[in-house]
This record gives structure tokens, C-alpha cells and sequence, in this order.
């Protein structure tokens, strides 16, 4: 008897925790997009050129598209195996190319943070959008 309450508990309660993770993963990385957004995709190419990264303004481009509309995409569920695996591309050459060279702390500027989010990311893209998600609704169909 405890183990059909545990099944049903678990199938009930793990498509809404996958759900709550996409979502806060999602909206984490629009919470990175928007203010380069707001900012101008400008100033951070100017700032992507800084740190020697170029052609810096379509790099920019990509970047604040990723990070907002495909935030977007990956909270909703819809597109979310291709647009998380470039995300977890995205964060992974974050962490190892951009903040390598501080240390691994991720409170001393440390490639910490954005490995674990690569991680994420990577997990979302092999799941999937799940069982509530937009990816779902329309393989129903």
C-alpha cells in the first residue's frame, strides 16, 4: 500500500516540479536578457569587445535573443529541447571560457554559477518540455 502511494504521489508531484525547474530556469535567464536589452545590445557588444569576443555585435545579438526570447521559450515549454541545449552551449562557454580564469567560487567572479546553470540547462534540453508545456500540447495533436 505505501508503494502505490508513493507512485502516485511521485507521478503526480514530479511533472510539477520539472515544471516549477523549467519555469525558474527560464525566467532566470530572461532575468539575464532583459536588462542587456534595455541597456541597448550596444553597450554590451561594446563590453563583449572588452573582453575580445567579436564580431562582437552580432554575438550580442545572439546572446540577448537567447537569453530573452529563449528564456522565454524554455519557461513556456514550447522549442524547449533546441533552445535549452543552446543555452547549456551558451552558459558552458560562459563558465569555461569567460570566467575560467577567476577560480571556480562563484562569489569571486568563479565559473561555479554558470557551470551549474550549463548543467540545468542540459538536463532540460535531454527531459524536454514535459508534461505540462506547450512542446506537449501540440504533440497531442
Amino acid at each position: 500500500m505505501l508503494a502505490a502511494i508513493r507512485h502516485r504521489l511521485d507521478t503526480t508531484v514530479e511533472p510539477l516540479g520539472y515544471l516549477l525547474l523549467r519555469v525558474v530556469a527560464g525566467t532566470f535567464l530572461i532575468a539575464h536578457g532583459w536588462p542587456k536589452w534595455q541597456a541597448g545590445v550596444g553597450a554590451f557588444a561594446a563590453g563583449l569587445t572588452r573582453r575580445g569576443l567579436e564580431p562582437a555585435m552580432p554575438l550580442a545579438w545572439m546572446v540577448v535573443s537567447l537569453e530573452t526570447i529563449g528564456g522565454l521559450l524554455i519557461a513556456i515549454g514550447l522549442l524547449t529541447r533546441p533552445v535549452a541545449f543552446i543555452a547549456a552551449l551558451h552558459l558552458a562557454f560562459i563558465a569555461f571560457w569567460v570566467l575560467w580564469p577567476n577560480g571556480f567560487a562563484w562569489n569571486r567572479g568563479g565559473w561555479e554559477f554558470a557551470a551549474m546553470w550549463a548543467a540545468v540547462m542540459l538536463f532540460i534540453a535531454i527531459k524536454g518540455g514535459g508534461t505540462w508545456s506547450i512542446d506537449r500540447l501540440l504533440a497531442r495533436r
